[in-house]
């Protein structure tokens, strides 16, 4: 397919690179981001729906049903997405990348990961309707567990334990690639050191 400059231009300003079959999300997991990564899937897969699809993650997290929405799109768009941590891979993050096409899922040597509990960003109100949020939020977790634990060398327990903690777990590569959560280490071209 014949793509113009402008064409071309205006796909990388919303983090979809035609040429290449790449998609970025860089920043924060939110309706907007999201909503950008999910179509420049869907582009793609129209436009070459066998051919793969790379997904370029750099972010902080942010929201879980976000992610929950772009891992969907992930594991049901007929193309398959090889994912690519870059840099930071936090929160909702590492989800969207484990959940990339086994054994095409990357990280590069000096990405940091970290999980944490779910922080509730609910409205104030009764304190049913705070235990109602706090319910959702909890069963959010639950699924982010399920979900690795699906995708991993670790069970949903071992994740569960992980988010449960009192503080933020930050790893790196070397425990990504031990739990499954990544298969490789990524690196455009081999260079002789």
């Amino acid at each position: 397919m014949d793509y113009t400059s402008e064409l071309l231009t205006t796909a990388l300003d919303k983090g979809v690179d035609l040429v290449n079959r790449r998609v970025y999300l860089h920043g924060d997991v939110d309706e907007a981001s999201i909503g950008m990564v999910i179509r420049g899937l869907y582009i793609l897969a129209a436009v070459a729906p066998r051919q793969p699809v790379e997904l370029f993650v750099t972010s902080y997290g942010g929201h879980m049903d976000d992610a929950f929405a772009l891992h969907d799109v992930t594991r049901t768009i007929k193309c398959p997405v090889h994912t690519i941590a870059l840099g930071k891979c936090q929160s909702a993050a590492p989800m969207l990348v484990a959940c990339g096409l086994k054994g095409q899922r990357y990280a590069s040597e000096n990405t940091t990961f970290m999980l944490h509990d779910v922080r509730l960003d609910c409205p104030a109100g009764s304190p049913a309707a705070l235990k109602s949020w706090a319910g959702d939020a909890e069963e959010g977790m639950r699924r982010y567990a399920a979900i690795l634990g699906k995708y991993t060398r670790k069970k949903a327990a071992h994740w569960a334990r992980l988010f449960s903690g009192k503080a933020d777990l930050f790893f790196g590569i070397d425990e990504a690639l031990d739990w499954g959560l990544v298969d490789h280490v990524w690196s455009e071209k081999d260079l002789e050191v």
